[in-house]
Order: C-alpha cells, then structure tokens, then sequence
C-alpha cells in the first residue's frame, strides 16, 4: 500500500519543525557557571564550572555518589544506586539542565548566566 501525499506532506512537515526547534533550543540555551549539588535532606552545596577539574563525593542514603566536574560541565560519575541511570545520563553544563539520582536523593543542577529565555528545560 501506497502512502498518501497528504501523509508524506505531514510527516515531512513534523519533521522539519522538530528539528528547527530542536537547533533553536540549542543556540539560545545559555552555558551555566554553577553546579548545584543538592542532597535530599541535606545542607548542599555550590560548584563553580570555570574552575579546575575535580571529583566530589556526597553522601546519599545508599551511600557515596561521585560527581565531576571539568572544563564547563559535571557529570556523575558513580553512585551506589542499583541501575545508574544517573551515571548514564552523561554530562551536562547548560544552565537549566538537571541529572536526579531518586534512589540516593541527589540532584545536580545548573546554574547561571542568565538570558536564555527559558524557565526548564526538558530531556
């Protein structure tokens, strides 16, 4: 079966509109200069990103979660939860972006230089 014109057109419509988006997003969201490093429950505590690499450890109810931080952007590198999705997110340095490890309760945000536009973003 053939599909329509009218589906092609749609379909080929969605799809330019998605990554126009998807590009504009990418050009206006500003780079943070602060990691937010926030333990459920528990005092957190300010990374500066411009600053030299380095690892801290915070300490979650599961145990010790590891972040990095190097050249503009932090990541977490271990935590003891049972899947690591929080590792596997990867790294992250625009202001408004988020990693959540729920199992330990820590969430890493970014921070910083304003002008986006943007109050979240979403992934």
């Amino acid at each position: 079966m053939k599909p329509a014109l009218g589906d092609v057109v749609l379909v080929l419509t969605v799809l330019i509109v998605s990554v126009s988006a998807w590009v504009v997003l990418e050009m206006t969201a500003a780079a943070g200069n602060r990691a937010v490093i926030q333990p459920v429950g528990r005092p957190g505590q300010v990374l500066a990103l411009e600053s030299s690499s380095r690892v801290v450890s915070v300490l979650g109810p599961l145990g010790e979660t590891r972040v990095e931080v190097k050249e503009g952007q932090v990541r977490i590198v271990d935590s003891p939860c049972p899947r690591h999705i929080c590792v596997s997110m990867g790294w992250i340095s625009r202001s408004g972006e988020t990693l959540v490890c729920i199992p330990n309760g820590l969430v890493v945000r970014i921070e910083g230089k304003e002008g986006s536009g943007f109050d979240a973003v979403t992934q």
